[in-house]
């Protein structure tokens, strides 16, 4: 068959048309065989980067690109150099070896130039930190974003495990304000953003300063923050200077509910369930109360913060709880309250009171009052005072200035003692200081006083019962002994003067009398706490060179408590040396005084286990005592770890209270060094001593069956030696020069000034 042109033409097209139908549709076979980007939020090389960072694993991500672009010589575009890419991850797991991780297998999933999606990136990045972080130092939590700083590249976060301020690494931060985040944190450091949560997120008690335009400036945890208003929330907004409950959804305020019924009255007392306001009675606290400073620099406060005994605060109420406190002046710290203890049971409550004011008798008894019920009593004369009989009482003196209120609880009668704060001096000075002692010695305890029951006044010791302090040695010893004209004289001539350190309150301790040394705060805490500067121990001594750091050595302490040194300034003082002396040790009473202790303070009693360490467990009966042995000392050479090393256990008692009650069997003598002597019934007289054990059959290694102990010094040895100041009056040194040289680093300031700072 022939053709011609028109008809060869016609067939060329055809065959073109049909070869061109062909190629487009292997085309699109070989398109569909190659997998499309995932939809989703992709993983950006900087996040990788931070984490890489993070886990200390050093790689360099290679270029994202193919065979044919590289040929070409293409360039990448922003996105894809943003992006981390399948192909990298690649070369990751290459790098690491991670054949055997049993990593995700993403390979029909993605092309080599694509990027990874975040979720399949952290879920591949929990296997690395299971093999790579073996100390837990990266972990995932969740916070909440109230606001950013770039330029300090920080994160203001709000709940979670971090709170405040905390820098951030990934910039994605400073885009997910008012958000709440699935985030990796190493430290204080926010590392990446692994999601964006989808739930509302609500805050309780935010203080509105300001509503303008739709928007809220708000202060909420130490953080200043601003928020726009949608939809419902634009209806009904909380005005300026409100406690206000906000609902955040996708970085705005979608809800809101204000707060405006107020109440102002003085806080009398404060416990962790309620509150109890004069002349409104008695509050719940709502879950999310908040605490305001309002005066001076804003600032959220704790609870612990509120000052019990004034009326400072304006309470935010709704249906009997209290949503926010709202401290708005500066409440004066010149008025304390005391706590009565019932000395005769051991307790905080009264079954039946005494009290004689301006002639009237009233004689009280629990079950006449209804819980709840407060009754207070005070002379119409300011400078009469209220007599005041309790069950037992061994005061001296039974007559209190101020006021006694007495305060019906379920356990009994409350009785609390509101008075001037220097006023309370009057009697704690010379129950604290025999009055006989020289009056810059008398001027030095004053001061001391003050200022420890000042830092009580700010932080209530026993806010629950509406006290500030009570009046035994738990805090300060209060009416023990009759006012005395000496140490009332030596209040008011350092009235308001108190003991600081960098511009605030020093926590100030005192004790009886020292061995020629003191020592610092950590003995308490068994070696473990925080040094404070002013409280490290100084050698009580004229002499320049004495060092007390030097006596922690066990060899070099025991040449010093066994000697008397002429340079001590209490080396004629009874306490100074004694020795305490078990001819026969109990083991059931040492056993039982191990017991109690654990179960009191479970951290510093300690039982051996398998191998060279201590853990914290019930103490068992030890059986006969191998050895008793002090093998750690702290500052001034203090007892601050003991071992006792039984048949059946071996035991590590830590702090020098609890070695101190521990070795007191309460049956055996101590003897001064002026041979008077005297049974102590709880505690040895200091933990400044060494231990010499008595063996049985005199062998080392044999049962002990007794020991004895060479010490010296009365009371913990922190702070202010109340003979050490003693001996400085004597010797002509004034007041601050006494508290110089046991606070060293201390001011004295008067407590306006200070106020005013």
């Amino acid at each position: 068959m022939r053709f011609d042109g028109k008809q060869l033409a016609k067939l060329a097209l055809i065959f073109f048309g049909l070869l061109f139908i062909v190629c487009l549709f292997l085309g699109r076979r070989e398109q569909e065989k190659k997998p499309s980007q995932p939809e989703g939020e992709r993983i950006t090389v900087e996040d990788v980067e931070i984490l890489l960072d993070a886990l200390d694993v050093s790689f360099s991500i290679p270029a994202s690109d193919d065979e044919g672009r590289r040929q070409s010589g293409q360039a990448l575009s922003e996105e894809e150099n943003t992006y981390f890419t399948y192909g990298q991850y690649l070369a990751l797991c290459e790098s690491l070896e991670t054949g055997e991780w049993g990593l995700p297998d993403y390979g029909g999933r993605y092309e080599p130039e694509q990027g990874l999606l975040k979720e399949d990136w952290y879920r591949a990045f929990r296997i690395f930190l299971a093999y790579l972080d073996t100390e837990s130092s990266i972990w995932e939590t969740t916070v909440f974003i109230l606001k950013t700083d770039r330029e300090k590249a920080e994160a203001y976060t709000e709940n979670g495990a971090m709170q405040g301020a905390c820098p951030y690494a990934s910039t994605a931060f400073a885009e997910s304000e008012l958000q709440e985040l699935k985030v990796y944190v190493q430290g204080n450091t926010l590392l990446t953003i692994v999601e964006v949560l989808p739930e509302d997120h609500y805050l309780g008690s935010v203080w509105v300063m300001e509503n303008k335009d739709g928007m809220l400036d708000c202060f909420y945890h130490q953080t200043v923050f601003r928020a726009a208003l949608s939809g419902d929330a634009l209806k009904n907004p909380p005005e300026r200077e409100q406690i206000a409950d906000l609902t955040f959804r996708d970085g705005r305020i979608v809800e809101t509910e204000a707060r405006r019924e107020k109440i102002h009255g003085r806080l009398l007392r404060a416990s962790a369930q309620e509150l109890e306001i004069e002349d409104y009675g008695v509050y719940q606290i709502a879950e999310q109360m908040e605490v305001y400073k309002l005066y001076g620099s804003l600032k959220t406060l704790e609870q612990a913060q509120l000052r019990v005994g004034c009326a400072d605060t304006d309470f935010v109420v709704e249906q009997g709880k209290v949503y926010a406190c709202l401290v708005s002046e500066e409440a004066g710290a010149d008025q304390i309250r005391v706590l009565l203890k019932n000395t005769e049971a051991g307790s905080n409550f009264h079954e039946t009171v005494g009290i004689l004011v301006d002639g009237e008798k009233i004689r009280l008894r629990s079950d006449q009052m209804v819980v709840g019920e407060r009754r207070t009593y005070r002379s119409a004369n300011l400078t009469d005072k209220v007599t005041v009989e309790m069950e037992g009482s061994g005061r001296a003196d039974h007559d209190y200035r101020g006021a006694i209120e007495c305060l019906r609880m379920e356990q009994g009668i409350v009785l609390i003692n509101e008075l001037p704060l220097e006023e309370y001096l009057y009697a704690v000075v010379p129950s604290e200081m025999p009055a006989s002692y020289p009056q810059e010695a008398l001027k030095a305890q004053a001061v001391c006083a003050r200022t420890y029951a000042y830092r009580y006044i700010l932080r209530a010791g026993i806010p629950e019962l509406g006290a500030h302090v009570d009046d035994t040695t738990s805090y300060q010893v209060y009416h023990n002994i009759e006012e005395h004209a000496a140490a009332t004289t030596a209040v008011k001539e350092t009235d308001g003067i108190l003991l600081t350190y960098e511009g605030e309150a020093a926590g100030n301790y005192y004790y009886s009398t020292s061995c020629g040394t003191g020592t610092d705060v950590i003995s308490w805490q068994g070696g473990n706490g925080e040094e404070v500067p002013y409280l490290q121990g100084v050698r009580v001594s004229t002499s320049e060179d004495s060092d007390a750091e030097d006596l922690r050595d066990e060899e070099v302490f025991r040449q010093f408590i066994t000697h008397t040194h002429e340079e001590d300034l209490e080396k004629d003082e009874p306490w100074y040396r004694w020795s305490y002396h078990v001819e026969e040790l109990d083991e059931k009473n040492l056993y039982a005084r191990l017991k109690e202790r654990h179960e009191k303070a479970p951290a510093f009693v300690l039982t051996k286990a398998e191998g060279d360490y201590y853990v914290s467990e019930p103490v068992e009966k030890p059986g006969k005592i191998k050895r008793i042995e002090v093998v750690k000392r702290g500052a001034g050479g203090i007892a601050q770890e003991l071992t006792i090393e039984a048949e059946k256990a071996t035991y590590k008692v830590l702090s020098e209270y609890n070695i101190r009650y521990v070795l007191c069997d309460a049956k055996s003598v101590v003897r001064k060094q002026d041979g008077s002597e005297t049974v102590p019934g709880t505690l040895l007289p200091s933990g400044f001593f060494v231990i010499d054990a008595d063996y049985q059959a005199g062998k080392a290694g044999e049962n002990v069956v007794g020991y004895t102990l060479t010490g010296g010094g009365f009371g913990h040895g922190v702070g202010m030696s109340q003979n050490g100041a003693k001996a400085l009056g004597e010797q002509g040194a004034d007041y601050g020069q006494i508290l110089s040289m046991f606070y060293p680093g201390c001011e004295v300031t008067d407590a306006e000034a200070l106020r005013e700072q």
